[in-house]
């Protein structure tokens, strides 16, 4: 009796399974077209893959202390890029070379960052708005229509017509960078300077090497969201994935990843992504104006980072 008193919920370990299970209850009782509809969840795993490959990315950037804004910036220029180079270049060509620009990127803001010494806030911010400007001066802010059906067939793709093809890569992505933070000695060292960065720098750590590593990685990673995205939606798109970085700020921290660096399970921000696509596709699917889900948006990042933080 006394263990029942005393008993208190572990939200860090439980909490992002009771979640899911809340929100298919409530979604069955609501709405069962939306629960029992391949099609609906099929597409809401699809998008779930590109938030959770984002997430991935910001989640890294997170883990050394730092935050990256440029997540929807990079995926939108990569998004009309996409769409300009396939009409030039195969699809394997124009892959390597959107993702050979995000590592150039990623460098950029890494040295910035670690050798400029500017904080990453506010060189993300400036990366955000002058890879805008180059997206949008591309086509003059305009929409290009995705003719390559190879390509825009990607995204139809799926495991017994079920589990998208997508989804299944962001697995894959998700168990490559869990090995790396796990097995590796780098994943040793991420968690080190995200946990305490002087003490990191004076046991002998690369804190530059590794901050640079980083922000090369989540780069890369919002590029293959993008190129994801760009498939599902048929198209590219200048100002696509607007506030994509706040949805993988808000994965992550739904999942436990602390702001303040060193802290959080990688996998749990991935599934944080999923259950927050979940979340949006169900209010979407209400009708709800655009206005109140910016309100939802905002009150599930907050709430996030709260539970984050609290302890």
């Amino acid at each position: 009796m006394r263990n029942i008193k005393n008993w208190k919920f572990n939200w860090d370990k439980y909490g992002l399974f009771l979640l899911l299970i809340v929100l298919a209850i409530i979604v069955l009782i609501w709405n069962p077209r939306v629960f029992f509809r391949i099609g609906i969840l099929s597409a809401t795993l699809r998008l779930s893959a590109v938030v959770g490959i984002a997430t991935i990315g910001e989640g890294l950037v997170l883990l050394v202390r730092g935050i990256d804004l440029s997540v929807g910036a990079v995926m939108g220029l990569v998004s009309i890029s996409t769409a300009v180079m396939l009409n030039s270049y195969s699809i394997f060509t124009t892959v390597i070379i959107l993702l050979l620009i995000c590592c150039l990127i990623g460098l950029i803001n890494g040295l910035f960052i670690v050798k400029g010494k500017i904080p990453a806030i506010i060189t993300t911010l400036g990366m955000m708005w002058l890879l805008r400007g180059i997206a949008g001066s591309i086509t003059n802010g305009r929409l290009i229509r995705i003719t390559n059906k190879t390509f825009t067939n990607l995204s139809g793709y799926s495991f017994l017509g079920i589990i998208p093809y997508f989804f299944i890569g962001l697995l894959f992505l998700g168990l490559i960078v869990l090995f790396i933070l796990n097995k590796l000695s780098i994943g040793r060292y991420i968690y080190a300077i995200g946990g305490n960065e002087e003490a990191a720098y004076y046991s002998g750590i690369s804190v530059t090497k590794v901050k640079i590593i980083v922000f090369v990685i989540a780069a890369v990673m919002y590029g293959i969201a993008g190129i994801f995205l760009s498939s599902y939606i048929r198209s590219g798109m200048p100002f696509a994935a607007q506030g994509y970085e706040f949805r993988a700020i808000t994965s992550a921290a739904l999942g436990g990843i602390a702001l303040s660096g060193g802290k959080g399970k990688l996998w749990k921000g991935i599934l944080g992504a999923i259950i927050l696509t979940f979340l949006y596709s169900f209010v979407t699917s209400l009708g709800i104006s655009p206005y109140l889900q910016g309100i939802f948006e905002g009150s599930i990042l907050i709430l996030a980072v709260y539970l984050c933080q609290r302890d």
